[in-house]
């Protein structure tokens, strides 16, 4: 059974507890303040979130959504490309939490579930370049399919998941894969490409022959 914290904190030395209590309450005052810098930009902010750092904005605020009670470590990254009324959305649900250098990049839409998880470094991009012949890279169009995360996805850090990729509710992604394909439910996924290899709940898949 987990302690309560105001008993871990009695075992601080008065030093680190005053730290301790100065950054907490620093940490929540200046969320507060950010949270209502982001309403006033155009983005929809939900109660009791908190911000580690300032976010780096790319695009219209307007296109974010932020639920209540979200977390965000440090150079989160949300980019939404303007490219006209009904591109570029992004839509975190609550409880969501982004580790440090997450990049959310959308030319269509993101929208991650209730208590998903993204570890630190994780890329999420709904979009590419076109590949058309003698035509420069920069110059390409961009083509866009949305990414939609169920309900409590976990991915662990540096996982990339690219364009029109569904993760279905509980499912984990580990360390550095790339999901170039939808995922379903209650699963553990690994690899480049990403893989189910098991349930959640630890029982192996049998693997097509």
């Amino acid at each position: 059974m987990k302690e309560a914290l105001w008993v871990r904190l009695r075992r601080k030395s008065p030093r680190n507890l005053a730290r301790i209590v100065w950054q907490m309450a620093w940490l929540r005052i200046f969320s507060l303040l950010y949270s209502v810098w982001l309403r006033f930009l155009g983005a929809e902010v939900g109660r009791g979130c908190l911000f580690r750092g300032p976010l780096e904005i790319r695009g219209d605020p307007a296109r974010i959504r932020i639920g209540s009670h979200c977390v965000f470590e440090p150079w989160v990254c949300l980019w939404t490309h303007d490219y006209g009324e009904g591109h570029g959305r992004i839509e975190l649900h609550d409880s969501v939490l982004l580790g440090r250098r997450v990049t959310v990049n959308s030319y269509d839409r993101i929208t991650l579930g209730e208590g998903c998880a993204l570890g630190d470094g994780c890329y999420v991009q709904d979009n590419d370049h076109g590949t058309m012949p003698d035509v420069p890279i920069l110059a390409q169009p961009s083509h866009g399919a949305a990414i939609t995360f169920g309900p409590d996805v976990w991915l662990g850090a540096r996982c990339i998941v690219l364009k029109g990729v569904t993760i279905g509710a509980h499912t984990v992604a580990g360390a550095g894969s790339i999901v170039v394909k939808s995922l379903p439910e209650n699963v553990v996924a690994v690899g480049v490409p990403c893989r189910p290899v098991k349930l959640r709940g630890g029982e192996e898949l049998k693997r097509a022959a």
